[in-house]
C-alpha cells in the first residue's frame, strides 16, 4: 500500500481546520436551536406550497412538496430528540421541564402538521423557538 503524501496533507488540514472550530456547550445548543427553527421555517414554506400545487391541481408538484416535506420532519424530529435528550433535570429544574415541555409542543406539532397539511401550530412552534434562542443568547453573553 503506497501512501500519496498530498492526501495526507489534505487530510491533516481539514483535521486541523475542525479541531479550531470547537465550540462551546452554549453555541452547540444555539446552532441546533437555529437548525430546529430553519428546518420549521422550511417545512412551513413547502406546506403553503403543496397547498398551492394542490389547489391548481399540479399532482407532480404536490409529490414533490411531500417528499420535502417528509425530509424537514425527520430532521425535526430528530433535532427535537437530541435537544430533549440534551436537558440536564438535575442541574436545569424547572428550565429544563419547561425546554422539554417547550419541545414536546415543537414534536406534537411537526407530526400534526405533517398529518393535516395544516401548518397555524408550527408557525407557533416557530414563534416559540425565536424566544428560546433570544433567551440562549442573552444567557451565554452573560457567561
Amino acid at each position: 500500500m503506497t501512501i500519496n503524501p498530498s492526501n495526507v496533507l489534505s487530510v491533516y488540514k481539514k483535521v486541523e481546520k475542525a479541531g479550531n472550530s470547537v465550540k462551546s456547550p452554549y453555541e452547540i445548543v444555539k446552532i441546533i436551536l437555529n437548525e430546529l427553527q430553519r428546518n420549521i421555517h422550511l417545512m412551513i414554506l413547502e406546506i403553503d406550497k403543496k397547498k398551492a400545487f394542490t389547489i391548481s391541481r399540479k399532482f407532480k408538484d404536490v409529490k414533490s412538496c411531500q417528499k420535502s416535506i417528509s425530509k424537514y420532519v425527520v430532521k425535526c424530529l430528530t433535532t427535537i430528540y437530541s435537544l430533549q435528550t440534551s436537558l440536564d433535570f438535575e442541574k436545569g429544574g424547572t428550565i429544563a421541564t419547561n425546554l422539554f415541555q417547550l419541545y414536546e409542543f415543537c414534536r406534537t406539532q411537526v407530526i400534526d402538521s405533517f398529518s393535516s397539511s395544516e401548518n397555524k401550530g408550527l408557525k407557533k412552534s416557530y414563534d416559540a423557538l425565536s424566544q428560546i434562542i433570544t433567551a440562549w443568547e442573552t444567557m451565554e453573553t452573560k457567561k
